[in-house]
């Protein structure tokens, strides 16, 4: 298979048990809905087998379960998404494309704050309540 590079476009997540094992599975598609990779993450201590490619033309890679949460961070918030597979090196990446510098979480928070900002204009200021008035102890 040749080496390519490809904007993911979709991915499925799945989590399964497998032999005592549970593991958690990526699979990256493109805009043709191709399979462009499976993505094992396995909870297990040593080293894991190198990217390898499958006989359908997907690559299988193999990660740790740790870094499963920043791998589905990555799909569900960063666009674009790349999938880079060098078959001569046997080398495969899931990136971000360029972003420049606090393109979106800049703004995100300073949306967040003049939001924050509006909605206590429009509260009514809380007035203090009034305190009865203590009893005069009558004096017989």
């Amino acid at each position: 298979m040749p080496s390519f590079s490809k904007q993911v476009a979709k991915y499925q997540y799945e989590v399964r048990a497998i032999n005592g094992e549970n593991a958690a599975f990526l699979y990256l598609f493109d805009a043709d809905n191709k399979l462009l990779c499976m993505a094992a993450f396995v909870e297990r201590t040593g080293a894991l087998p190198g990217p390898r490619e499958h006989i359908n033309g997907a690559v299988i890679l193999s990660f740790y379960r740790s870094d499963l949460e920043a791998t589905i961070d990555m799909l569900r918030n960063e666009k674009p998404v790349i999938f880079n597979w060098s078959a001569e090196n046997r080398v495969a990446q899931i990136t971000t494309g360029p972003e420049p510098v606090g393109e979106e979480e800049g703004r995100n928070i300073a949306s967040l704050f003049a939001e924050l900002k509006k909605t206590a204009k429009k509260r009514p200021a809380k007035k203090a309540a009034k305190k009865p008035a203590p009893k005069k102890k009558s004096r017989k």
